[in-house]
């Protein structure tokens, strides 16, 4: 619920899961310049899952090497 709480320094975080994961209110900070890679088939899915979807501007695809 909480797995980032005080980490106001974090830039970025990957999420391989093509499902979005169930997130607690407090799982991801708000107020930041965070950016949250996700599988880009899984993108739009991430974008309106709750909780996940109060970070949508945030979201992106992993980037391919």
């Amino acid at each position: 619920d909480s797995a980032f709480y005080g980490c106001s320094s974090l830039a970025r975080v990957t999420v391989k899961a093509t499902t979005p994961p169930i997130l607690g209110t407090a799982g991801i900070p708000t107020g930041n310049n965070l950016i949250i890679y996700v599988p880009a088939e899984s993108v739009d899915a991430y974008k309106v899952a709750s909780e996940w979807s109060r970070h949508a501007s945030k979201i992106q695809a992993i980037p391919s090497n």
